[in-house]
């Protein structure tokens, strides 16, 4: 399944477009690609903490919470050089993610974390999670078509202003967890 922009653009100009747009980025990802447990995360790099904005799993990974960012080889290419990571193996994942372990215990050893990139710089990403040996080259390659309609949700976010704004189409409230 590729992105029609035309569309992704009309839905951008209609209400709650934000959540719109990405639902039709999420669906998109998941026809494409596939996830088993999909995220979507902004980014505080002054704070070196990244902020959940949507989850599929409220338990394990809710909304709201701030997940502290490492320099290690995940900043470099997702955060400095604007590409996504990908690996197919939990060995991949605990070289990059402190929870590591829950993911894996979840059931999870192939992760994805594309970004959205605007004015040079990443202000979102979606991270997909899915078994063993799943986020190959060809579906890496295959989620990049997204990455347009990706951008677009994460701008129409931001313009909401609102410090607890997310994909659910609700207001976030109360008070965050900053886990790891």
């Amino acid at each position: 399944m590729s992105p029609d922009l035309a569309h992704a653009h009309r839905l951008a100009r209609g209400a709650d477009a934000a959540v719109a747009v990405f639902a039709y980025c999420r669906a998109g990802l998941h026809a494409a690609v596939g996830s088993l447990l999909t995220t979507a995360s902004v980014y505080d790099l002054d704070a070196m903490r990244s902020r959940r904005v949507w989850t599929d799993d409220a338990a394990a990974y809710p909304t709201g919470n701030f997940k502290r960012l490492d320099r290690n080889l995940y900043f470099e290419t997702v955060i400095e050089r604007c590409e996504p990571y990908a690996s197919t193996s939990i060995e991949g994942i605990q070289r990059v993610f402190f929870d590591w372990q829950k993911i894996e215990a979840l059931g999870f050893e192939s992760n994805m974390n594309l970004p959205a990139v605007a004015d040079g710089r990443v202000i979102g990403t979606l991270n997909l999670l899915h078994r063993k040996g799943h986020y190959t080259a060809d579906k890496v390659e295959a989620a990049l078509a997204w990455q347009p309609v990706a951008t677009l949700a994460f701008l129409l976010l931001g313009q909401s202003r609102s410090e607890g704004a997310n994909f659910h189409g609700e207001a976030g409230g109360g008070v965050s967890a900053l886990e790891g």
